[in-house]
C-alpha cells in the first residue's frame, strides 16, 4: 500500500480444521459478505489478521491519534457493516504472505490486511511506512468510532479494489535524449555546406 510493489518473501499454506462444537467468536474466522466493501465475492479473514484502519476518516483531526495507520485485528470487526464471525466449512485451507518488512497490502475489495515480516529483530527501513499493532484498549475504542461514523472507507479503499497496472516492458521517456531524433520522424534535410 505504502512502499509499492515489493517481492514476496515466503508463501505458507496451512489446512485449518474447527471443531463442529466451536462456539466461540473469538476463534472463528471473519466472513465479509460480497458487495459489503466493494468486494465481488465474500472475503474470508483469519481472526487475528491485522486490518489497517484510515485514521482520516475516522474523526476530524487525525493528528490527534497517535497512529497514523492503525492495525487491529479482524475479530473485533464482527458485528459491523454485516461483517460476521462464522465457519466456511469443517476444514479449509490459508494462504499468509510474508515479506522482507512489514507490509499493508491490499486485498479483494480494497482492505488493508497487515502482513507481518515474521522475522525477529527486524528494522523498519528509513523512508518507508511503518505499522503499529494496537492494544485492545485503543483496538475497542477505534472500533467504536468506526461503529458511530457508519463509513466503510475507515476499512476498505476503493482505489485499492482496482486492478492495478504492471507493465512488462521499462517505459521510455516522453521525450528523446538530445540531438537523437525519433525514428519515423520526420525533420530538416541535411544541407552540405
Amino acid at each position: 500500500m505504502d512502499n509499492g510493489f515489493q517481492a514476496v518473501s515466503r508463501v505458507a499454506t496451512d489446512c485449518i480444521t474447527v471443531p463442529p462444537d466451536e462456539t466461540k467468536a473469538e476463534n472463528m474466522p471473519i466472513r465479509v459478505p460480497s458487495h459489503m466493501a466493494y468486494n465481488d465475492r465474500p472475503v474470508w479473514l483469519m481472526p487475528e489478521q491485522g486490518v489497517a484502519l484510515d485514521n482520516t476518516k475516522l474523526c476530524h483531526d487525525p493528528i490527534a491519534l497517535p497512529v497514523s495507520l492503525p492495525v487491529v485485528s479482524a475479530r473485533l470487526l464482527s458485528g459491523m457493516f454485516r461483517i460476521t464471525s462464522d465457519v466456511p466449512a469443517s476444514y479449509f485451507d490459508i494462504s499468509t504472505l510474508f515479506f522482507e518488512q512489514d507490509e499493508v497490502i491490499y486485498i479483494e475489495g480494497g482492505f488493508r490486511a497487515f502482513c507481518p515480516s515474521g522475522r525477529f529483530g527486524s528494522r523498519t527501513i528509513p523512508g518507508r511506512a511503518s505499522y503499529k499493532v494496537v492494544g485492545s484498549e485503543a483496538a475497542a475504542e477505534l472500533i467504536s468510532l468506526t461503529a458511530k461514523r457508519r463509513d466503510v472507507a475507515v476499512l476498505a479503499n476503493s482505489l485499492g479494489s482496482l486492478p492495478a497496472p504492471i507493465f512488462d516492458h521499462a517505459i521510455v521517456p516522453a521525450r528523446p535524449v538530445r540531438g537523437a531524433r525519433r525514428p519515423g520522424r520526420p525533420g530538416r534535410p541535411v544541407i552540405r555546406t
